[in-house]
């Protein structure tokens, strides 16, 4: 026969398995409720589980000024490339230029539709300005050793040339090729 006490302590360490089990279950439940992109963040370490913790943007100022500079420019991108979407899809469906008269309005309203997904993706901006600020660290060293310039005068023409004069050239690029594609002139023919 066994005793009082064995069957109390058995029951105690069933409770202790069931108890770990719902533990688990709720670790489980807890992290299906985390989105797509929490879990990105969560994987770039941006997830800010901490309320009190540093936000993303004090997180980036963190890692250092090439990791600022590479957002900009990863950003940049991303709204030359959301442009660029833009003018292909407005003007495949229209015909039209952007620039022709009248169309600048109806153009807006297709590049909000891009700006706010632009937006959406802002964590997956975040974590490739991560991944590309080492080569902007490199670029700003690069040209300071060429040119025997300090390093602020080096960041100032790193952030002209890859943040200004490569803007400006991925937007050109992605218009040109948009308008292209879509077999309609940048600029309207005049009336």
């Amino acid at each position: 026969a066994v005793s009082e006490e064995t069957k109390a302590v058995e029951n105690e360490g069933a409770n202790e398995n069931i108890a770990e089990e719902i533990i688990e279950v709720a670790k489980v439940s807890e992290e299906k409720k985390l989105t797509f992109m929490d879990k990105v963040k969560k994987v770039l370490g941006l997830k800010n589980d901490d309320p009190d913790g540093p936000t993303t943007r004090e997180k980036l100022a963190k890692m250092g000024l090439s990791a600022l500079l590479s957002y900009g420019w990863v950003s940049n991108m991303s709204y030359a490339v959301t442009l660029s979407l833009s003018w292909y899809g407005f003007s495949k469906k229209t015909g039209l230029s952007p620039l022709a008269p009248g169309q600048w309005k109806p153009f807006l309203a297709v590049y909000a539709g891009f700006y706010v997904f632009n937006n959406i993706i802002r964590p997956l901006r975040f974590g490739a300005s991560v991944i590309v600020s080492k080569y902007f660290d490199n670029f700003v060293s690069f040209i300071q050793n060429k040119t025997k310039l300090s390093r602020k005068w080096s960041i100032a023409i790193v952030v002209i040339i890859a943040n200004v004069f490569g803007t400006f050239a991925a937007m050109g690029l992605g218009v040109s090729l948009a308008s292209a594609a879509a077999g309609v002139p940048i600029f309207p023919p005049k009336a």
